[in-house]
Protein backbone atom coordinates (compact mmCIF):
# COMPACT_ATOMS: atom_id res chain seq x y z
CA UNK A 1 0.00 0.00 0.00
CA UNK A 2 1.39 3.43 -1.21
CA UNK A 3 1.77 5.69 1.93
CA UNK A 4 0.08 8.82 1.70
CA UNK A 5 1.06 12.54 2.89
CA UNK A 6 -0.24 13.41 6.44
CA UNK A 7 0.93 16.49 8.06
CA UNK A 8 1.50 16.61 11.37
CA UNK A 9 -0.65 18.52 13.42
CA UNK A 10 -1.99 18.50 17.12
CA UNK A 11 -5.68 18.19 15.99
CA UNK A 12 -5.22 15.51 13.85
CA UNK A 13 -3.00 12.59 15.67
CA UNK A 14 -4.72 9.47 13.71
CA UNK A 15 -4.04 7.20 16.93
CA UNK A 16 -6.84 5.78 19.68
CA UNK A 17 -5.28 3.91 22.21
CA UNK A 18 -8.66 2.74 24.06
CA UNK A 19 -10.05 -0.82 23.96
CA UNK A 20 -12.98 -0.03 21.40
CA UNK A 21 -12.12 2.12 18.53
CA UNK A 22 -11.07 1.37 14.82
CA UNK A 23 -7.35 2.21 14.40
CA UNK A 24 -6.21 3.87 11.51
CA UNK A 25 -4.47 0.54 10.09
CA UNK A 26 -6.01 -2.38 11.02
CA UNK A 27 -2.93 -4.75 10.44
CA UNK A 28 -3.10 -8.05 10.44
CA UNK A 29 -5.94 -10.80 10.62
CA UNK A 30 -6.00 -11.35 6.95
CA UNK A 31 -7.17 -14.93 6.73
CA UNK A 32 -10.56 -13.67 8.71
CA UNK A 33 -10.72 -10.67 7.11
CA UNK A 34 -11.12 -12.29 3.91
CA UNK A 35 -13.31 -14.52 5.18
CA UNK A 36 -15.94 -11.91 6.95
CA UNK A 37 -15.57 -9.91 3.93
CA UNK A 38 -17.10 -12.94 1.56
CA UNK A 39 -19.56 -14.39 4.60
CA UNK A 40 -21.22 -10.28 4.33
CA UNK A 41 -21.44 -10.49 0.72
CA UNK A 42 -23.28 -13.60 0.61
CA UNK A 43 -25.30 -12.65 3.55
CA UNK A 44 -26.07 -9.67 1.70
CA UNK A 45 -27.82 -11.97 -1.52
CA UNK A 46 -29.31 -14.22 0.53
CA UNK A 47 -26.79 -17.46 1.11
CA UNK A 48 -28.02 -19.00 4.88
CA UNK A 49 -24.78 -19.96 6.60
CA UNK A 50 -25.67 -21.18 10.60
CA UNK A 51 -21.87 -21.20 11.66
CA UNK A 52 -20.92 -18.62 13.73
CA UNK A 53 -17.72 -16.94 13.88
CA UNK A 54 -16.00 -16.49 17.52
CA UNK A 55 -13.45 -13.70 18.28
CA UNK A 56 -11.44 -14.93 21.47
CA UNK A 57 -8.58 -13.18 23.09
CA UNK A 58 -7.23 -11.44 25.83
CA UNK A 59 -8.10 -7.38 26.11
CA UNK A 60 -6.08 -5.33 24.20
CA UNK A 61 -6.20 -7.41 21.16
CA UNK A 62 -8.28 -5.75 18.60
CA UNK A 63 -11.25 -8.23 19.44
CA UNK A 64 -13.89 -4.94 19.25
CA UNK A 65 -12.20 -2.78 16.72
CA UNK A 66 -12.60 -6.23 14.47
CA UNK A 67 -16.04 -5.75 15.36
CA UNK A 68 -16.02 -2.05 14.30
CA UNK A 69 -14.46 -2.83 10.79
CA UNK A 70 -17.45 -5.43 10.58
CA UNK A 71 -19.69 -3.06 10.79
CA UNK A 72 -18.11 -0.51 8.75
CA UNK A 73 -17.97 -3.27 5.85
CA UNK A 74 -21.52 -4.14 6.28
CA UNK A 75 -22.97 -0.52 6.36
CA UNK A 76 -21.14 -0.35 3.15
CA UNK A 77 -22.83 -3.59 1.65
CA UNK A 78 -25.89 -1.81 2.89
CA UNK A 79 -26.48 -5.04 5.12
CA UNK A 80 -28.40 -4.52 8.30
CA UNK A 81 -26.07 -4.59 11.55
CA UNK A 82 -27.65 -5.27 15.10
CA UNK A 83 -24.77 -4.76 17.97
CA UNK A 84 -25.40 -6.28 21.35
CA UNK A 85 -23.06 -5.32 24.18
CA UNK A 86 -22.79 -6.64 27.80
CA UNK A 87 -26.08 -4.34 28.74
CA UNK A 88 -28.31 -6.13 26.55
CA UNK A 89 -27.41 -9.72 27.35
CA UNK A 90 -28.05 -9.99 30.80
CA UNK A 91 -31.55 -11.46 30.25
CA UNK A 92 -33.54 -13.44 27.60
CA UNK A 93 -36.04 -10.06 28.30
CA UNK A 94 -33.15 -7.36 27.59
CA UNK A 95 -32.13 -8.96 24.14
CA UNK A 96 -35.51 -9.23 23.00
CA UNK A 97 -36.17 -5.59 24.00
CA UNK A 98 -33.12 -4.45 22.14
CA UNK A 99 -34.48 -6.76 19.23
CA UNK A 100 -37.15 -5.24 18.81
CA UNK A 101 -36.13 -1.90 19.10
CA UNK A 102 -34.33 -3.00 16.09
CA UNK A 103 -36.86 -4.22 13.74
CA UNK A 104 -39.53 -2.51 11.53
CA UNK A 105 -42.60 -1.31 13.86
CA UNK A 106 -45.06 -0.12 11.23
CA UNK A 107 -47.49 -2.75 12.76
CA UNK A 108 -48.16 -4.01 15.68
CA UNK A 109 -47.11 -7.60 17.00
CA UNK A 110 -50.48 -9.57 17.69
CA UNK A 111 -51.20 -11.99 20.49
CA UNK A 112 -51.11 -9.42 23.21
CA UNK A 113 -53.68 -9.23 25.72
CA UNK A 114 -54.34 -5.32 26.92
CA UNK A 115 -52.67 -5.83 30.16
CA UNK A 116 -49.22 -6.39 27.81
CA UNK A 117 -49.24 -10.49 28.61
CA UNK A 118 -47.85 -12.33 25.60
CA UNK A 119 -50.26 -15.04 24.63
CA UNK A 120 -48.44 -16.63 22.09
CA UNK A 121 -45.08 -15.70 22.31
CA UNK A 122 -43.94 -17.02 18.91
CA UNK A 123 -45.93 -15.33 16.27
CA UNK A 124 -44.55 -14.95 13.12
CA UNK A 125 -45.54 -10.69 12.60
CA UNK A 126 -43.39 -8.40 10.81
CA UNK A 127 -42.71 -5.89 14.47
CA UNK A 128 -43.64 -5.22 18.02
CA UNK A 129 -43.19 -2.09 20.48
CA UNK A 130 -44.63 -1.25 24.13
CA UNK A 131 -43.76 -2.95 27.19
CA UNK A 132 -44.64 -6.72 27.13
CA UNK A 133 -44.11 -9.46 29.92
CA UNK A 134 -44.36 -13.32 29.79
CA UNK A 135 -47.34 -15.28 30.50
CA UNK A 136 -46.84 -17.37 33.46
CA UNK A 137 -46.87 -20.52 31.72
CA UNK A 138 -43.87 -19.20 28.93
CA UNK A 139 -40.93 -22.00 28.67
CA UNK A 140 -37.41 -21.29 27.56
CA UNK A 141 -38.39 -23.15 24.48
CA UNK A 142 -41.31 -20.58 23.56
CA UNK A 143 -38.70 -17.71 24.14
CA UNK A 144 -36.29 -19.33 21.72
CA UNK A 145 -39.03 -19.53 19.37
CA UNK A 146 -40.17 -15.96 20.07
CA UNK A 147 -36.59 -14.92 19.77
CA UNK A 148 -36.25 -16.95 16.36
CA UNK A 149 -38.99 -15.24 14.67
CA UNK A 150 -38.02 -11.61 15.41
CA UNK A 151 -34.64 -12.45 14.22
CA UNK A 152 -36.13 -13.96 11.38
CA UNK A 153 -38.18 -10.39 10.81
CA UNK A 154 -35.15 -8.39 11.20
CA UNK A 155 -32.98 -10.34 8.98
CA UNK A 156 -35.39 -10.41 5.86
CA UNK A 157 -32.68 -8.01 3.67
CA UNK A 158 -29.94 -10.07 5.75
CA UNK A 159 -28.47 -9.12 9.26
CA UNK A 160 -25.39 -9.01 10.77
CA UNK A 161 -25.55 -10.04 14.51
CA UNK A 162 -22.50 -8.43 16.35
CA UNK A 163 -22.00 -9.55 20.37
CA UNK A 164 -19.34 -8.20 22.20
CA UNK A 165 -18.65 -9.49 25.41
CA UNK A 166 -19.87 -12.19 24.92
CA UNK A 167 -18.31 -13.99 27.41
CA UNK A 168 -20.51 -11.79 29.94
CA UNK A 169 -24.12 -13.52 28.89
CA UNK A 170 -25.05 -16.17 31.62
CA UNK A 171 -25.28 -19.97 30.59
CA UNK A 172 -28.62 -20.02 30.91
CA UNK A 173 -29.53 -16.55 28.59
CA UNK A 174 -26.97 -18.41 26.38
CA UNK A 175 -28.73 -21.65 25.58
CA UNK A 176 -32.10 -19.98 24.55
CA UNK A 177 -30.02 -16.85 22.54
CA UNK A 178 -27.94 -19.15 20.84
CA UNK A 179 -30.60 -21.93 20.10
CA UNK A 180 -32.39 -19.40 18.91
CA UNK A 181 -29.60 -17.61 16.05
CA UNK A 182 -28.95 -21.23 15.20
CA UNK A 183 -31.98 -22.18 14.34
CA UNK A 184 -32.84 -18.97 12.87
CA UNK A 185 -29.81 -18.71 10.36
CA UNK A 186 -30.72 -21.98 9.05
CA UNK A 187 -33.74 -20.37 7.40
CA UNK A 188 -32.55 -16.66 7.29
CA UNK A 189 -29.97 -14.71 5.81
CA UNK A 190 -27.91 -14.25 9.29
CA UNK A 191 -24.37 -13.81 9.91
CA UNK A 192 -23.20 -13.81 13.70
CA UNK A 193 -20.36 -12.92 15.17
CA UNK A 194 -19.42 -12.96 19.02
CA UNK A 195 -16.32 -11.57 20.50
CA UNK A 196 -15.01 -12.21 24.42
CA UNK A 197 -12.26 -12.91 26.53
CA UNK A 198 -10.16 -16.42 26.86
CA UNK A 199 -12.90 -18.38 29.02
CA UNK A 200 -15.67 -17.47 25.96
CA UNK A 201 -15.21 -20.94 24.96
CA UNK A 202 -15.92 -22.40 28.65
CA UNK A 203 -19.11 -19.96 28.88
CA UNK A 204 -20.69 -21.09 25.52
CA UNK A 205 -19.84 -24.74 26.72
CA UNK A 206 -21.83 -24.44 29.39
CA UNK A 207 -24.45 -22.84 27.22
CA UNK A 208 -24.86 -24.57 24.50
CA UNK A 209 -22.64 -27.41 23.48
CA UNK A 210 -23.35 -28.06 19.88
CA UNK A 211 -23.18 -24.43 19.31
CA UNK A 212 -19.61 -24.32 20.24
CA UNK A 213 -18.84 -27.20 17.85
CA UNK A 214 -20.39 -25.80 14.93
CA UNK A 215 -18.93 -22.51 15.43
CA UNK A 216 -15.53 -20.75 13.75
CA UNK A 217 -13.13 -19.64 16.78
CA UNK A 218 -10.91 -17.66 15.75
CA UNK A 219 -7.95 -16.48 18.18
CA UNK A 220 -7.08 -12.91 18.49
CA UNK A 221 -3.69 -12.07 19.57
CA UNK A 222 -0.24 -10.25 19.12
CA UNK A 223 0.43 -8.79 15.55
CA UNK A 224 3.50 -10.59 13.66
CA UNK A 225 6.58 -8.04 13.29
CA UNK A 226 5.35 -7.29 9.83
CA UNK A 227 2.01 -6.26 10.62
CA UNK A 228 3.17 -4.60 13.90
CA UNK A 229 5.22 -2.30 11.41
CA UNK A 230 2.33 -1.60 9.47
CA UNK A 231 -0.14 -0.15 12.30
CA UNK A 232 2.28 1.71 13.41
CA UNK A 233 4.32 3.16 10.56
CA UNK A 234 1.26 3.54 7.86
CA UNK A 235 -0.45 6.40 9.59
CA UNK A 236 2.32 8.84 10.01
CA UNK A 237 2.22 8.89 5.98
CA UNK A 238 5.00 9.63 3.38
CA UNK A 239 5.57 12.94 5.54
CA UNK A 240 7.67 11.22 8.52
CA UNK A 241 10.59 9.02 8.28
CA UNK A 242 12.18 6.66 10.92
CA UNK A 243 15.97 5.83 12.25
CA UNK A 244 16.35 2.53 11.37
CA UNK A 245 17.46 1.59 15.19
CA UNK A 246 14.57 4.30 16.75
CA UNK A 247 12.10 2.30 14.50
CA UNK A 248 13.37 -0.99 15.56
CA UNK A 249 13.83 -0.17 19.39
CA UNK A 250 9.87 0.85 19.06
CA UNK A 251 8.81 -2.29 17.17
CA UNK A 252 9.91 -3.99 19.99
CA UNK A 253 8.87 -2.30 22.75
CA UNK A 254 4.63 -2.63 21.14
CA UNK A 255 5.34 -6.20 21.42
CA UNK A 256 3.12 -6.86 19.40
CA UNK A 257 0.06 -5.82 20.90
CA UNK A 258 -2.29 -3.68 19.33
CA UNK A 259 -3.34 -1.25 22.58
CA UNK A 260 0.59 -0.39 22.81
CA UNK A 261 0.75 0.03 19.12
CA UNK A 262 -1.62 2.75 19.40
CA UNK A 263 -0.23 4.28 22.67
CA UNK A 264 3.25 4.16 21.06
CA UNK A 265 1.86 5.85 17.69
CA UNK A 266 0.09 8.78 19.55
CA UNK A 267 2.92 9.69 21.90
CA UNK A 268 5.28 9.38 18.94
CA UNK A 269 2.61 11.84 17.08
CA UNK A 270 2.74 14.26 19.82
CA UNK A 271 6.61 14.77 20.39
CA UNK A 272 6.77 15.39 16.94
CA UNK A 273 3.93 17.72 17.40
CA UNK A 274 5.97 19.31 20.59
CA UNK A 275 9.63 19.32 19.07
CA UNK A 276 8.39 20.34 15.54
CA UNK A 277 10.06 17.51 13.67
CA UNK A 278 9.14 14.86 11.11
CA UNK A 279 12.08 12.26 11.38
CA UNK A 280 11.89 9.84 14.31
CA UNK A 281 15.27 9.58 15.75
CA UNK A 282 16.30 8.43 19.18
CA UNK A 283 15.68 11.29 20.94
CA UNK A 284 12.13 11.73 19.69
CA UNK A 285 11.62 7.69 20.75
CA UNK A 286 12.93 8.91 23.86
CA UNK A 287 10.29 11.77 24.44
CA UNK A 288 7.92 9.64 23.28
CA UNK A 289 8.50 6.68 25.81
CA UNK A 290 8.30 8.59 28.60
CA UNK A 291 4.27 8.91 27.70
CA UNK A 292 4.17 5.50 26.71
CA UNK A 293 5.80 3.99 30.05
CA UNK A 294 3.19 6.28 32.19
CA UNK A 295 0.13 4.76 29.60
CA UNK A 296 1.70 1.18 30.46
CA UNK A 297 2.08 1.70 34.41
CA UNK A 298 -2.04 2.72 34.22
CA UNK A 299 -2.96 -0.06 32.52
CA UNK A 300 -0.52 -2.54 34.75
CA UNK A 301 -1.85 -0.64 37.84
CA UNK A 302 -5.30 -0.84 36.75
CA UNK A 303 -5.01 -4.59 36.14
CA UNK A 304 -3.45 -5.30 39.02
CA UNK A 305 -6.35 -3.43 41.18
CA UNK A 306 -8.95 -5.53 38.84
CA UNK A 307 -7.55 -8.90 39.73
CA UNK A 308 -7.03 -7.94 43.67
CA UNK A 309 -10.96 -7.18 43.21
CA UNK A 310 -12.20 -10.14 41.93
CA UNK A 311 -10.08 -12.06 44.08
CA UNK A 312 -8.04 -13.51 41.41
CA UNK A 313 -4.43 -11.15 42.60
CA UNK A 314 -2.74 -14.42 45.06
CA UNK A 315 -3.70 -16.82 42.11
CA UNK A 316 -2.33 -14.78 39.26
CA UNK A 317 0.71 -13.70 41.15
CA UNK A 318 1.27 -17.45 41.96
CA UNK A 319 1.67 -17.97 38.23
CA UNK A 320 4.17 -15.10 37.76
CA UNK A 321 6.63 -16.67 40.41
CA UNK A 322 5.89 -20.29 39.13
CA UNK A 323 7.02 -19.07 35.75
CA UNK A 324 9.84 -17.10 36.04
CA UNK A 325 11.35 -13.71 34.64
CA UNK A 326 12.32 -15.03 31.88
CA UNK A 327 10.13 -17.81 31.18
CA UNK A 328 6.44 -19.08 29.11
CA UNK A 329 3.32 -20.09 30.29
CA UNK A 330 2.77 -23.56 29.94
CA UNK A 331 -0.42 -25.94 30.12
CA UNK A 332 0.86 -27.22 33.17
CA UNK A 333 1.35 -23.58 35.23
CA UNK A 334 -2.68 -23.37 34.20
CA UNK A 335 -3.71 -26.52 35.62
CA UNK A 336 -1.17 -26.19 38.94
CA UNK A 337 -2.63 -23.04 39.92
CA UNK A 338 -6.35 -23.77 39.23
CA UNK A 339 -6.51 -27.15 40.91
CA UNK A 340 -4.99 -24.33 43.94
CA UNK A 341 -8.05 -22.51 43.35
CA UNK A 342 -10.32 -25.30 43.31
CA UNK A 343 -10.03 -25.51 46.94
CA UNK A 344 -12.73 -22.54 47.56
CA UNK A 345 -14.98 -23.40 44.17
CA UNK A 346 -15.76 -25.76 41.38
CA UNK A 347 -12.34 -26.90 39.22
CA UNK A 348 -14.83 -25.97 35.72
CA UNK A 349 -15.30 -22.39 37.61
CA UNK A 350 -11.45 -21.92 38.56
CA UNK A 351 -10.18 -22.37 35.16
CA UNK A 352 -13.15 -20.23 33.56
CA UNK A 353 -12.10 -17.72 36.01
CA UNK A 354 -8.71 -17.86 35.97
CA UNK A 355 -8.80 -17.68 31.86
CA UNK A 356 -10.99 -14.18 32.17
CA UNK A 357 -8.72 -12.72 33.57
CA UNK A 358 -6.15 -13.38 30.49
CA UNK A 359 -2.87 -13.09 31.84
CA UNK A 360 -1.93 -15.99 30.46
CA UNK A 361 -4.15 -18.15 27.47
CA UNK A 362 -3.81 -20.45 24.94
CA UNK A 363 -3.34 -18.48 21.77
CA UNK A 364 -2.95 -22.06 19.30
CA UNK A 365 -2.87 -25.62 20.14
CA UNK A 366 0.56 -25.92 22.78
CA UNK A 367 1.00 -21.99 22.83
CA UNK A 368 0.39 -20.25 26.10
CA UNK A 369 0.95 -17.16 26.17
CA UNK A 370 1.06 -14.05 28.37
CA UNK A 371 -2.44 -11.87 27.32
CA UNK A 372 -0.98 -8.35 28.31
CA UNK A 373 2.83 -8.48 27.60
CA UNK A 374 5.20 -7.47 30.47
CA UNK A 375 2.06 -7.38 33.47
CA UNK A 376 4.22 -10.25 35.10
CA UNK A 377 6.91 -8.72 36.16
CA UNK A 378 4.79 -5.62 37.39
CA UNK A 379 2.10 -8.34 39.26
CA UNK A 380 5.91 -10.39 41.00
CA UNK A 381 6.62 -6.49 42.13
CA UNK A 382 3.55 -5.35 43.47
CA UNK A 383 1.67 -7.96 44.67
CA UNK A 384 4.30 -8.44 47.01
CA UNK A 385 3.43 -5.34 48.50
CA UNK A 386 0.35 -5.13 48.30
CA UNK A 387 -0.18 -8.46 50.58
CA UNK A 388 2.21 -6.99 52.89
CA UNK A 389 0.81 -4.15 53.50
CA UNK A 390 -2.44 -5.65 54.17
CA UNK A 391 -0.43 -8.04 56.52
CA UNK A 392 0.73 -5.40 58.39
CA UNK A 393 -2.37 -3.80 58.53
CA UNK A 394 -3.68 -6.68 60.12
CA UNK A 395 -0.57 -6.75 62.60
CA UNK A 396 0.00 -10.67 60.99
CA UNK A 397 3.32 -10.45 59.97
CA UNK A 398 4.79 -13.05 62.84
CA UNK A 399 1.59 -15.06 62.27
CA UNK A 400 1.92 -15.16 58.47
CA UNK A 401 6.10 -16.53 58.98
CA UNK A 402 4.64 -18.98 61.86
CA UNK A 403 2.42 -20.36 58.72
CA UNK A 404 5.01 -20.43 56.25
CA UNK A 405 7.20 -22.39 58.03
CA UNK A 406 4.55 -24.95 59.30
CA UNK A 407 3.72 -25.29 55.57
CA UNK A 408 7.01 -25.88 54.48
CA UNK A 409 7.05 -29.19 56.41
CA UNK A 410 3.44 -30.68 55.29
CA UNK A 411 1.26 -29.26 52.47
CA UNK A 412 -2.10 -29.46 53.83
CA UNK A 413 -2.75 -29.23 57.90
CA UNK A 414 -4.88 -29.68 60.43
CA UNK A 415 -7.08 -26.49 61.16
CA UNK A 416 -6.39 -27.51 64.84
CA UNK A 417 -3.19 -27.34 64.52
CA UNK A 418 -2.48 -23.89 63.06
CA UNK A 419 -4.73 -22.39 65.46
CA UNK A 420 -2.48 -24.21 68.56
CA UNK A 421 0.46 -23.15 67.44
CA UNK A 422 -0.67 -19.44 66.55
CA UNK A 423 -1.76 -19.07 70.36
CA UNK A 424 1.41 -20.72 71.62
CA UNK A 425 3.24 -18.05 69.65
CA UNK A 426 1.31 -15.15 69.60
CA UNK A 427 0.82 -15.84 73.80
CA UNK A 428 4.30 -14.29 74.32
CA UNK A 429 3.11 -10.90 73.14
CA UNK A 430 -0.57 -11.04 74.78
CA UNK A 431 -1.88 -11.41 70.76
CA UNK A 432 -3.76 -14.72 71.26
CA UNK A 433 -6.97 -13.79 70.95
CA UNK A 434 -5.88 -12.71 67.62
CA UNK A 435 -5.20 -16.30 65.36
CA UNK A 436 -9.04 -16.49 63.85
CA UNK A 437 -8.47 -12.68 62.54
CA UNK A 438 -4.92 -13.61 61.11
CA UNK A 439 -6.05 -16.70 59.74
CA UNK A 440 -9.44 -15.16 58.26
CA UNK A 441 -7.24 -12.72 56.46
CA UNK A 442 -5.20 -14.79 54.97
CA UNK A 443 -7.96 -16.83 53.38
CA UNK A 444 -9.54 -13.46 52.19
CA UNK A 445 -6.15 -12.54 50.48
CA UNK A 446 -6.75 -16.18 48.76
CA UNK A 447 -3.24 -17.12 50.66
CA UNK A 448 -5.17 -19.90 52.75
CA UNK A 449 -7.73 -21.47 52.55
CA UNK A 450 -10.31 -24.92 54.02
CA UNK A 451 -9.48 -28.11 52.33
CA UNK A 452 -13.47 -29.12 50.78
CA UNK A 453 -12.52 -32.92 50.72
CA UNK A 454 -11.63 -32.70 54.67
CA UNK A 455 -14.58 -31.18 55.47
CA UNK A 456 -12.95 -27.96 56.07
CA UNK A 457 -10.84 -29.39 59.46
CA UNK A 458 -7.17 -28.79 57.31
CA UNK A 459 -5.89 -26.18 55.41
CA UNK A 460 -3.72 -25.44 52.24
CA UNK A 461 -1.63 -22.80 51.19
CA UNK A 462 -2.26 -21.79 47.82
CA UNK A 463 0.36 -19.45 47.30
CA UNK A 464 3.25 -20.85 48.56
CA UNK A 465 5.81 -18.80 46.14
CA UNK A 466 4.13 -15.77 46.22
CA UNK A 467 3.94 -16.15 50.85
CA UNK A 468 8.33 -16.51 50.14
CA UNK A 469 8.67 -13.42 48.09
CA UNK A 470 6.54 -11.60 50.88
CA UNK A 471 8.86 -13.32 53.64
CA UNK A 472 11.90 -12.25 51.81
CA UNK A 473 10.55 -8.81 51.03
CA UNK A 474 9.64 -7.97 55.16
CA UNK A 475 13.33 -9.42 55.37
CA UNK A 476 14.80 -7.11 52.94
CA UNK A 477 13.14 -3.83 54.66
CA UNK A 478 13.59 -4.99 58.34
CA UNK A 479 17.01 -5.37 57.41
CA UNK A 480 18.11 -2.21 56.06
CA UNK A 481 18.87 1.16 58.08
CA UNK A 482 15.77 3.32 59.16
CA UNK A 483 17.56 6.45 57.70
CA UNK A 484 18.07 4.90 54.18
CA UNK A 485 15.21 5.32 51.82
CA UNK A 486 13.68 2.23 49.92
CA UNK A 487 14.57 3.21 46.33
CA UNK A 488 11.56 2.14 44.06
CA UNK A 489 12.40 1.65 40.38
CA UNK A 490 11.20 4.31 38.36
CA UNK A 491 9.13 3.55 35.26
CA UNK A 492 12.54 3.96 33.04
CA UNK A 493 14.52 1.65 34.77
CA UNK A 494 12.32 -1.07 35.77
CA UNK A 495 12.90 -4.29 34.54
CA UNK A 496 11.67 -5.33 30.73
CA UNK A 497 8.77 -7.34 29.97
CA UNK A 498 9.13 -10.93 30.47
CA UNK A 499 8.45 -11.43 26.81
CA UNK A 500 10.50 -8.98 25.48
CA UNK A 501 11.80 -10.45 22.00
CA UNK A 502 10.48 -9.37 19.11
CA UNK A 503 8.25 -11.65 17.33
CA UNK A 504 9.18 -11.26 13.68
Amino acid sequence: MEKKYMAIGIDNNPFNPGYDVLPPVLAGRDNLKNEVNRRLARTGTGEKNPTAIALIGPRGCGKTALLAWIIKKAEKKKLPVIKLTKQHVQSVEEIQKFLISQVDTKSWLEGLTLGGELKDPFVQLASFKGEYKWGAEATPGDKSRFLESLLAVASTKGLAILIDEAHDMSPEVGHIFYDAAQSAALNNPIMLVIAGTPDLESVLERSHATFVERMNTKRIGRLSWDDTSRALIEPFGNNVTFDDNAKFSILSRTQGYPYFIQHWGSALWDALVRKGVTHVGDEEMKEARKTFDQARHELYNRRLHELDGEGMLAPVAEIAFRIGENGKPSRSDFMAITQKMAYTRDRWEAEEKLLHTGFIWQEGIGNWQFGIPSLATHVRKEAVSMVLDRIKEENALLSFRRIRSYFKLEPLLPTSYLEKNLRTVLKETNQEKLVEKHLAAFSRMGLLVPDPDMSKEHMVLTAPLLTEAVIAEADRLEAKPENEPIQEPTLQSRNEPDDYTPRM
